[in-house]
C-alpha cells in the first residue's frame, strides 16, 4: 500500500507546474523548488499567482482543504 502510494505521488507534478506559475512567482514562493508536491505544508502562501496569505499552518491547510484545485486533485486523495 505504501509503495503504491509512494508511486502515484511520483506523478504528481509540482504545484508550479499545474498552475502554470511564470518564473516571478516561483522565485518568490516558499515552496520553489523543494515543495512542490508538499505546498500544503508550507505557511506564507496560499495558491498560484503568487497570492500570499496563511501565515499559520491551521489557516493554510483549510485553505487548501477548501480552495486549492491542485490539493483537491491530487493530494487530499492520500489523507482521506
Amino acid at each position: 500500500m505504501i509503495q503504491k502510494s509512494m508511486k502515484l505521488l511520483e506523478q504528481v507534478p509540482n504545484c508550479w507546474e499545474y498552475n502554470n506559475c511564470s518564473p516571478e512567482i516561483r522565485s518568490a514562493c516558499p515552496a520553489y523548488p523543494d515543495k512542490g508536491k508538499e505546498c500544503w505544508k508550507v505557511t506564507g502562501l496560499s495558491s498560484a499567482m503568487g497570492r500570499l496569505c496563511c501565515s499559520s499552518f491551521s489557516d493554510k491547510i483549510l485553505y487548501c482543504r477548501n480552495e486549492c484545485e491542485f490539493y483537491r486533485k491530487y493530494l487530499k486523495p492520500f489523507f482521506r
